[in-house]
Order: C-alpha cells, then structure tokens, then sequence
C-alpha cells in the first residue's frame, strides 16, 4: 500500500459515512472494518477488540475475528474465568465474543502480554515477525501466533471514558508486516472504529446490568423508556413471597460472612427455579424474595401450573442444599412460600430524584402476610383462595384466618413440595 496516510484516511471516511448507518451490532462493525482493511490488501488474519465491563458477573469481554479456517487455531482455552462465547457466522469468516470472569485481569495470561503493556502505557505495541525466526518472543501470545504464519503484530489502546481503556489488535501475513504510513493509518481508523463499538457495546452492557438488578422485565421496561413517575400498569398475576423460616434467631448464631453465604446459599437456588418457570424476581428484602408470574385470561392455569412446578423443583434443590449444608457442619436452610393471585399495579413510585420499579396494591401485602403464616401453620407452602382456584390440584384447606393489616379473615391452603 503506497498511498499517503492523509488519502487512505479520506477514502476511509467516505467508506465509513455510508456503511455505518447500515451496522447494527458491534460483530458486524468489527466484521465490515476487517473486511474493508483486507480491499486495502492488509491481508489480516486476527483481529481482537477487548475492554472491561461494569458487570458483577462479567470483568472483562473480548471480540475475536478469524477467518473460518482459523477457528482451531485460535480457539478458547475454557479454565474458571471462562463465563461464556457466541459465535456470529459471516462468509469466509467468524467474530467469536467472549465474556470471562473477575479475576480475568490478574490472570498470567493477561499480565503477561502486550495487551497489559498496551493498557498501562497509554501506547501502541507493533511487533514485526521475523522469517525463520524460532524465539525468544517479548510475550508468550507472539510465541503462540508466529505459526500461524504472522508477519506482524498490532495493539492499540483506545480511550472509553476517563481513565478507562479498551484495546484492539491486529494480526497480519502481509509481506513484511505493516509499514510506518499503515500503522498511523490503523492508529486512527481503529480509534474511529472503537468509538462506534463502545457505543454498541455500552448499550449492551446497560441493558443486561439493568436486568441483573431489576429483573429481566423491568430491566427492558427500564431501558425502553418507561421511566417517568406515577406511570403504573394493571396486570394480573401470581405472586410469590418467600423468606427463610427463623432468619432472625439464625442471624444471632452466625457471623455477618456466614449470614451472607446462607442468603446467597438460598438465592442462588430459588431464584434461578422462579425465572427458569417464567417467574420475575423484583426484590430482594433482607431475607425475601418478591416475584410475579404474568398472565393473561388464556394462560391462567399454564401460568398457575408452572408455579406448582416451580415450588416442587426448588424443594428438591433445597433438600439437596441442605444435605450439602449439614455435610459441611452448616445449619440447614427452611423457608416459607406464600403465594396468591391478583391484580398488581406495576411501574415507577417515589419521588423526582429517587425512583423504584416495583409492584404495589392489596395483592402484594396479602402475599406476603400469607407468607407469614408458614411457621405457625406448620407448612413450608401457602396459598390464597384465588391462587387454589387457578390451579388443579387437590389442596388441603385450613380455614379462614385473620392476617396482619388485612380487613377479613382470609381462606388459607396448603400445598405440599412433593410429587
């Protein structure tokens, strides 16, 4: 390539201007641009765009290109970071996106490449392989890349916000590797080119922090806009109240870490059953979990029905926690489920400066009071009147109760955790 920076960078823009209207994912961004470097004849043959994330399961994520024939070659080593990849197919070509886990910018892996260079000094890394050349390589991954037939290799740090970077590497079999006008060209057109990804990225990125802590419904009600005070909807649900039986005296006996690794003990179990059978999860508190389970006139039962099974498979799970609890010398864990079916005005409460998405109404408080009624009722489930109708199954009825805040004395049944 002969022409001057300056002209490679007009033609550059030209492409840029029309094409990136056309992308609409940060794959597909890191895709076009490869491919409009390979009409320039840079002969690429690994491409890699890397940041950190602000993500309690998620440290860091990475988007690897590779032509198809690569995939061996450049494929993943799964170890304890590894969180999880997909695949996105292009002809002759392929865009891997890997998350990994906290710990992944401590890993040996990490710290020992130029990337971590890269990243500390704010400054680009160019490598040019030498034919017949067997080592020693200034970083293990340059060792690992030289068969692949590399004739060059190329980081650049790329600034997101603040202090934060990402970076973004090149590999390439072009004959002697990148001259001077081409790496000044990629310095630029790389640093265009992570601006518009970050963009893409960061929108993920939101929408999937919002999820983790809002729950997957009010997370995407959230980030589609719906987000101004007092604006409330009407849905019909079940709704799901369960805390753990005797949290209280439990607390006193226990340190502050061992209370949290109970609770996360607990969670960890309960909340992947509720969301596995269509369940939300939107609070938890202290000790708590509030959910609901949507539904509409013509899927009642089905809804109703997947509670039942979401109440079964987790009694199962919690039988086997605490076997592994009790092996371990710990306390074991018991809870109470209340469940009911109503109305539930769902949306934004509180004030101009501090908003919470949640569920409110007479449903909600009578739930919940349900749920207060397992110790003394000697049952681990609970039911309404309303919740015992929407699903067939026989129940064990317990009579009429009065409940804490609530006008009349209430039906109340049983259902067992087991088949």
């Amino acid at each position: 390539m002969t022409n001057s920076s300056k002209s490679l960078l007009d033609a550059f823009m030209d492409w840029y201007l029309v094409e990136m209207p056309k992308i609409d994912s940060p794959a597909l961004l890191f895709h076009s641009y490869i491919q409009y470097l390979q009409t320039l004849g840079l002969e690429i043959i690994r491409g890699n765009m890397g940041t950190r994330t602000l993500h309690p399961q998620v440290e860091t994520l990475a988007y690897l290109w590779a032509p198809n024939d690569q995939k061996k070659t450049f494929d993943i080593q799964v170890d304890t970071l590894f969180h999880s990849s997909k695949f996105y197919e292009f002809p002759n070509s392929f865009v891997r996106v890997t998350k990994f886990r906290l710990g992944s910018i401590q890993s040996s892996q990490f710290t020992a490449s130029p990337i971590q260079y890269v990243l500390t000094s704010k400054k680009t890394f160019y490598y040019p392989f030498e034919a017949g050349y067997t080592g020693p390589y200034p970083y293990p991954i340059l060792e690992e890349l030289a068969p692949s037939g590399a004739t060059g290799y190329f980081a650049v740090p790329v600034i997101q916000k603040g202090n934060s970077y990402a970076f973004l590497s090149l590999l390439t079999k072009k004959p002697f590797g990148f001259d001077a006008t081409e790496l000044d060209f990629l310095t630029k057109t790389l640093n265009l080119i992570a601006l518009k990804w970050w963009t893409f990225i960061q929108s993920e990125l939101t929408e999937s922090l919002l999820s983790i802590y809002l729950g997957k419904r009010t997370g995407s009600t959230v980030y589609s806009g719906k987000i101004y005070l007092g604006e409330l909807d009407n849905i019909q649900s079940v709704i799901w109240f369960s805390d753990i039986r005797n949290y209280s005296g439990i607390s006193e006996k226990l340190s502050p870490k061992e209370v949290i690794q109970l609770l996360n003990d607990y969670f960890g179990i309960a909340i992947p059953k509720i969301e596995a059978y269509g369940g939300e999860v939107l609070k938890l508190l202290g000790d708590g979990i509030l959910a609901v389970f949507p539904f509409q006139k013509h899927n009642k039962r089905v809804v109703g029905k997947k509670v039942l099974l979401a109440i079964r498979k987790l009694g199962d799970e919690l039988h086997k926690l605490n076997q592994k609890r009790e092996s371990e010398g710990k306390i074991s864990i018991h809870h109470g489920v209340g469940l009911h079916s109503g109305e539930i005005l769902y949306g934004n409460i509180g004030s101009l400066d501090r908003l919470d998405f949640t569920v409110i109404g007479e449903a909600v408080n009578l739930t919940s009071r349900i749920a207060g009624m397992c110790g003394e009722l000697g049952k681990a489930v609970l039911a309404s009147e309303d919740l015992a109708h929407q699903i067939p199954v026989r129940w064990e009825e317990l009579g009429e109760h009065k409940l804490k805040g609530i006008s009349s004395p209430k039906k109340i049944y049983a259902i067992s955790e087991k088949k």
